[in-house]
């Protein structure tokens, strides 16, 4: 049999030099040839695993996305098998075995497999992020710490969900294997760009999504998994600082835990449903850089935000639903403002990110430190610039108005559809027409749309049948590939409607004009629909015009 060396330097893929450092290495580390050159970047994983099969003769395979696994196989083969040696079961054909390995060398796996299961074993050679990925696909994540924890315990038909009493809840949510696992999904939605995490219980199952790109996707989890929920919920509420036994009313807590070698702050709420507490986790990077070239807003509307920015005193309000990203935009102003000569106060609720230099407050309403108590006592510290992270009433509404009017700048958020409604909103919760005209500088709507993945981004001929203006310019689409998950959307980025009030617009204010109405007249000076700034963006190649219909009416 030809040596592994000389096959590759046959093939071209390396030189002698290269194959003779590459031995010194070897026998200096006591890593096997192959790993060595992987490391030393000479050769790829790919290269080295079909040189491999060919000198074994094996079939090789660069990917599992297009083979379809049996769901019998996935049953007749323990997930701890599969996590431990991390091979991948193909298909069983009477008392055969196909499987898919990364390393020819390791022998383990066959004797196991036929020791423990009786089964022969036929390989196929797969990289190992390959095989990975299809064990996350088919398994689900922490299938084999789920199976390791039940083993432990009481036969499964003894157990029952509904029934189920932990009796020392914190020595349970303390056992390595239960802390493991609620690792094991924390990484995953890392790994997966979530922002949130849901845990939702139900009569027969427990179901875990991640939101990815502002959109929920069901994750696969073991059915088992049921048995671990009041385990699990009882470790994240140790992480939270929590009350473990308190399982009647919700509660909310944060904890800073290390993730792939990163900090990330965890937002965690839990709310009592029908079956059990269903949890929610927002997962927030503990240091974020906010620029605001790099949110999505349009050169022309750029240049309107930075001229509001300038201005010494006033009010901007930013409007959306949640999820929208108000309080990102709100922290990239704040970052752009924010001098050793400047004095910025921000009132929020919850404080999201860590902004240096800035002084952050977090209202505690169960104490009586509202917005507008926090209002009151903030104006005494001397601020320049303030952020007051919501306007839900009409004391802080008005305290916010009357702030900006003895000279500070204010940056807040209101809950409207859109920029024109954000006075009428003010109206309906009583503020007096002067005020609103006298003191609002602008009103910003905002929603998020997904981006295209750049690595799978392909023209479209379909659109048109959308909307017949899309004849007019190229449409494009994500086709779906190993970057995006085969979602065809990679990120995220905002549009904008601005309305800039003027003049004109304080009047209309001042004669209590509706949205609509006020909408009119800003249309007539140029103002910039969410919807119109969305086609832009499908016009650029940015997103599509699904994601365009999506956020906006």
């Amino acid at each position: 049999m030809a040596k592994i060396g000389d096959i590759l330097i046959q093939k071209g893929l390396l030189t002698k030099e290269q194959l003779e450092a590459a031995l010194k290495e070897s026998q200096r580390t006591g890593e096997v040839l192959g790993k060595v050159l992987i490391r030393l970047g000479l050769i790829t994983q790919d290269d080295l695993l079909k040189v491999l099969a060919e000198q074994l003769g094996l079939p090789f395979y660069s990917t599992l996305k297009d083979i379809t696994i049996p769901e019998e196989v996935i049953k007749a083969i323990p997930a701890k098998f599969v996590w431990h040696y991390k091979f991948m079961p193909l298909s069983i054909k009477g008392r055969v075995l196909t499987i898919a390995i990364s390393d020819p060398l390791a022998v383990w796996p066959m004797e196991d497999l036929r020791l423990h299961l009786g089964y022969e074993v036929e390989r196929v050679l797969v990289p190992e992020e390959e095989i990975l990925k299809a064990i996350r696909k088919y398994y689900g994540v922490g299938a084999e710490t789920v199976e390791e924890i039940l083993a432990k315990e009481a036969p499964q038909q003894e157990r029952k969900v509904e029934t189920q009493v932990i009796e020392d809840l914190e020595k349970a949510a303390g056992e390595a294997s239960v802390i493991r696992l609620v690792n094991q999904i924390l990484s995953e939605a890392v790994s997966s760009r979530a922002t949130d995490i849901h845990i939702e219980p139900y009569r027969d199952k427990v179901q875990v999504r991640y939101r990815i790109d502002g959109v929920l996707y069901q994750m696969k989890v073991p059915q088992e998994i049921k048995y671990l929920h009041q385990a699990i919920v009882s470790r994240i509420k140790i992480l939270a600082n929590l009350n473990v036994i308190e399982r009647r009313l919700p509660q909310d807590g944060r904890a800073i835990v290390k993730i792939q070698e990163k900090p990330v702050d965890l937002r965690v709420s839990i709310i009592p449903s029908l079956y059990g507490e269903n949890v929610v986790i927002r997962i927030l990077p503990q240091r974020l850089l906010f620029n605001l070239e790099e949110l999505g807003f349009l050169p022309d509307d750029l240049e309107k935000v930075e001229s509001l920015m300038k201005r010494p005193h006033g009010i901007i309000f930013l409007t959306g639903p949640t999820g929208s990203g108000k309080t990102t935009t709100l922290y990239a102003c704040l970052s752009r403002l924010n001098k050793e000569s400047v004095k910025i106060i921000t009132i929020e609720d919850p404080i999201e990110y860590e902004l240096e230099g800035i002084t952050q407050f977090q209202v505690n309403p169960q104490i009586g430190f509202t917005f507008a108590n926090a209002l009151r006592s903030i104006l005494r510290h001397d601020p320049d610039i303030m952020m007051v992270g919501e306007v839900r009433d009409l004391e802080t509404a008005e305290l916010a108005i009357r702030t900006a009017l003895t000279g500070h700048l204010i940056f807040s958020t209101l809950h409207t559809n859109d920029a024109p409604s954000g006075a009428a909103r003010l109206l309906d919760i009583g503020i007096e027409p002067y005020l609103v005209a006298s003191s609002v500088n602008a009103f910003i709507s905002q929603r998020l749309v997904r981006v295209i993945c750049p690595e799978c981004k392909e023209e479209r001929k379909d659109a048109d049948v959308l909307l017949p203006d899309f004849k007019e310019f190229k449409v494009y689409k994500g086709k779906g590939c190993e970057s995006c998950k085969f979602i065809g959307y990679r990120g995220r980025t905002a549009i904008y409607e601005i309305l800039m009030i003027d003049d004109d617009l304080r009047q209309a204010i001042l004669k209590k004009c509706s949205a609509k109405e006020i909408k009119a007249q800003a249309r007539k000076k140029g103002f910039r629909t969410l919807w119109e700034a969305g086609i832009e963006k499908v016009k650029m190649g940015i997103t599509t015009p699904e994601e365009v219909m999506r956020v906006t009416e």
